[in-house]
């Protein structure tokens, strides 16, 4: 009897070779992962005209994660905290600016700066003086206030996992490459829900060589020559932007400069307005959206108020 067996396969009586059917499943099985690739969407906003849509229909940016209560009932700003962060997107709000701050072991934090220059943190207790940080460690078993949860850059992007129509507007008071550069290497998977303030013109190849898409220049660091209308106008000219973005008083101090930003019909931001009548304001001048500590819908002003 012959050991020999046939393992080709046959169509009617035609012979086929299991080699080239090996070789036709491959190809198939190459086609079917570009069609994922190419079908389904990343996560994240994928156009900075997307990008300036999702900003005009939100309207708001909570600033810092908003207003939240401690454990005493008593309603804290500035906090960047872990309950900032759930209050936030449980009151219905799906953009948000956090604070960034490095350790005195180059871990990325969740913080503002003290603008009293005495705590290295604002309203972190124990945990930095001056020109002095903490260690991470020391900084993670601080509380905000003395009642809220400190929060790292790795809890706040373990969040945004969780929470795809999450987006976060960095505001970074150490070096705002360094911490860009960490999240690109760190969490790859959402430079699409990272929306990147920059704050002089400088910055925006930098930042666009390390992976980032959506960027805001935002002026409260910018020089006096950054500020004049014909700068502002070039580089808004030729660069993409999701927007700008200004402090409150701006359109007194620079309102050249101001009409020059509204003529280019770029998506423009003001930050911080809390106040309902300043809110509608603003509206009625022109700006895109608001940085706000509001964190309740009720109390935001809504489009046609």
């Amino acid at each position: 009897m012959s050991r020999y067996v046939d393992v080709n396969i046959y169509f009617g009586k035609k012979k086929v070779g299991v080699t080239a059917l090996l070789a036709v499943a491959i190809v198939l099985a190459a086609l079917a992962c570009l069609c994922v690739i190419i079908f389904i969407p990343g996560r994240g906003i994928s156009t900075v005209s997307q990008g300036r849509k999702l900003f005009a229909k939100e309207r708001y940016v909570i600033h810092a994660g908003g207003l939240v209560e401690g454990d005493s009932g008593e309603t804290f700003d500035y906090t960047n905290s872990l309950e900032a962060l759930h209050n936030c997107y449980d009151s219905g709000n799906r953009i948000a600016e956090f604070d960034f701050m490095i350790t005195s072991d180059d871990e990325i934090v969740c913080a503002h700066g003290d603008d009293e220059e005495v705590t290295w943190a604002h309203d972190v207790e124990n945990a930095g003086w001056k020109d002095n940080p903490p260690t991470f460690e020391t900084f993670m078993n601080a509380k905000v206030n003395g009642t809220l949860t400190t929060m790292s850059l790795d809890d706040l992007a373990s969040f945004m996992r969780q929470h795809s129509d999450f987006y976060v507007v960095t505001d970074v008071k150490d070096d705002n490459i360094i911490v860009c550069r960490t999240i690109r290497e760190k969490y790859p998977d959402l430079l699409n829900n990272f929306i990147i303030q920059i704050y002089h013109t400088d910055e925006y190849d930098k930042i666009r060589e390390l992976g980032f898409t959506y960027i805001i220049y935002t002026l409260y660091r910018a020089t006096d020559t950054e500020l004049t209308p014909d700068d502002l106008s070039d580089f808004i000219k030729h660069h993409k932007l999701i927007g700008v973005c200004f402090w409150a008083t701006f359109e007194e101090s620079y309102a050249e400069s101001f009409e020059t930003l509204k003529s280019t019909g770029l998506p423009l931001f003001v930050h911080t307005v809390n106040d309902r009548d300043e809110m509608k304001k603003y509206f009625d001048m022109g700006v895109t959206g608001i940085y706000t500590d509001i964190a309740n819908k009720e109390d935001q002003v809504t489009e046609g108020e």
